[in-house]
């Protein structure tokens, strides 16, 4: 299977096509569950390949 995930601290695991497409799947989910903004480098530290 391919794609990228994100597994944030809160239980919820986010899933994109690409490493893009999880980064900005956890910057939406940072901010409308934990009202925190997630940087593009903190959210790539966070992703590993399916």
């Amino acid at each position: 299977m391919s794609g990228h995930t994100i597994e944030c601290p809160c239980g919820t695991v986010l899933r994109g096509i690409d490493e893009d497409a999880v980064v900005a799947e956890a910057q939406s989910h940072a901010r409308s569950v934990h009202d925190m903004d997630l940087s593009d480098e903190q959210a790539r530290s966070m992703t590993h390949p399916n």
